[in-house]
């Protein structure tokens, strides 16, 4: 069998005799996305971890196998019954090693009665940075087409689809009778080549439009509720990183969202964690929540849990992974893995503080405020990445280290800072949507203290 070898808001309070009504089907998915897993045959005693350090990435290579693997078991020992989604960038740089062992792993999440959904990300098909690191140098390897993607995937999702669209990879399984999940791919592979090796946009062409809202229009027909799932953002989620990020022509797909009641997508693609609104212009501003869950493997290296309440609400909150249970179960003994959340931090934290410590020297900064400095983007990057910056915000504005940037305020990195502190009245780690039609609340944003 195919792929056996080879995932300002309104306010309303709801009263004490709302919670009288009968809501009888619920059902949850663990959302994941940005895994970015490399098989070891690729990465060749461990050379690519030394070039992301080098590089400043945040992205935890050296540990990524053990990270897939502690999720897996999460996911085994929560038995979501909705199932796993996982929205793109599946692997490092689509190596089709890479997509194989995966695939053999997210296999023991099915084994467990558990459905599996995945897209693809822009890293993930027809790459042309699929290497093989070895020591002094990278040797090209074998990537996936379209065809291969789907043949190593198929019982992940593809095998349960009622309609699939022919000119992409997106498409749609019923979970309930009134629930459809939509799985659309944004990817614009096809014109990847050896000078341009990867596409970092996303689009849909005319075809898949016309596919889509044929479907949506069926679904709103029949009183059928739609979660969505992309891999590139809805939304621009930052003033910064937005271009290449944000779906182009994101607003033809926000208004036909806003059509046929399609309230939530699912995204990553940006590694942060961060949840955000799109309005329909047709609509009266009728809102479109985009919900960008963060990288599994950078800090804090979370997931996402939604819940589907019929008739009642979607509820959506994010779970810290728990690598250290797991090494600890497991009979490790690097004490990076037995106290990860601590290693995860300051992975994040020093990463960071050597990219920019460097980059403030060049603007002819001294020591002292080039290291004060870098101190304070190092605490809120990896707040920014978990959607937790609000649990800082106060303690950075008012620090002296912050002042100090007022001195280079001409520079990228001034700007970046400006962009994350905007985020200090927000929780991006929860979000709760009423799907309620009978009082006029659909669509909107509950907030309920009885409910957490």
């Amino acid at each position: 069998m195919r792929g056996e070898q080879y995932m300002n808001t309104n306010e309303i309070n709801y009263s004490k005799e709302d919670k009288k009504i009968n809501f009888n089907k619920k059902v949850e998915f663990i959302v994941a996305t940005d895994l970015h897993y490399i098989s070891k045959k690729a990465n060749v005693d461990g050379e690519l971890n030394e070039i992301c350090e080098a590089k400043g990435d945040l992205k935890q290579m050296k540990y990524v196998s053990e990270i897939i693997d502690a999720f897996i078991s999460e996911v085994i020992e929560y038995k979501p019954s909705g199932g796993l989604i996982i929205c793109g960038d599946l692997t490092y740089n689509g190596e089709m090693v890479s997509h194989i062992e995966l695939m053999n792993k997210l296999q023991r999440v099915i084994e467990h009665g558990i459905k599996v959904y995945v897209i693809p990300g822009n890293h993930d098909i027809k790459n042309y940075n699929a290497y093989k690191y070895k020591p002094t140098q990278k040797v090209p390897i074998k990537s996936v087409s379209p065809k291969d993607f789907k043949e190593i995937y198929f019982n992940c999702g593809f095998n349960e689809a009622i309609y699939e669209d022919k000119y992409s990879l997106s498409y749609i399984v019923p979970v309930l009778d009134d629930l459809w999940l939509l799985m659309l791919d944004t990817n614009f592979y096809q014109n990847n080549n050896w000078k341009n090796p990867v596409a970092i946009k996303g689009i849909l062409s005319k075809s898949t439009y016309e596919w889509l809202e044929n479907h949506l229009k069926e679904a709103k027909e029949k009183n059928i509720k739609i979660i969505a799932s992309t891999h590139h953002s809805l939304v621009d989620h930052n003033d910064l990183l937005n271009k290449g990020y944000t779906l182009e022509e994101n607003q033809r797909l926000i208004e036909l969202y806003a059509k046929y009641n399609v309230v939530l997508n699912l995204s990553g693609h940006l590694h942060i964690q961060h949840i955000k609104p799109g309005y329909s212009k047709d609509l009266n501003n009728k809102k479109v929540y985009d919900v960008a869950t963060s990288s599994l493997i950078v800090c804090r290296n979370q997931y996402g849990i939604l819940s589907y309440n019929q008739k009642n609400s979607l509820f959506y909150r994010t779970k810290v992974l728990d690598v250290s249970k797991w090494a600890l179960n497991n009979g490790y003994l690097d004490n990076n893995l037995l106290n990860f959340n601590y290693y995860s931090y300051n992975y994040a934290y020093k990463q960071t503080h050597k990219k920019i410590y460097y980059e403030l020297l060049r603007q002819n900064l001294s020591e002292y405020e080039a290291k004060l400095m870098s101190s304070t983007l190092s605490k809120l990057n990896p707040a920014f990445f978990s959607g937790t910056v609000v649990e800082i915000y106060r303690i950075i504005e008012v620090s002296d280290n912050y002042k100090i940037w007022s001195l280079v305020s001409d520079i990228f990195y001034h700007k970046y800072i400006d962009s994350i502190m905007k985020e200090n009245r927000f929780d991006h780690n929860t979000l709760r949507l009423s799907l309620r039609e009978d009082d006029g609340s659909f669509g909107k944003v509950i907030w309920n203290k009885n409910k957490g």
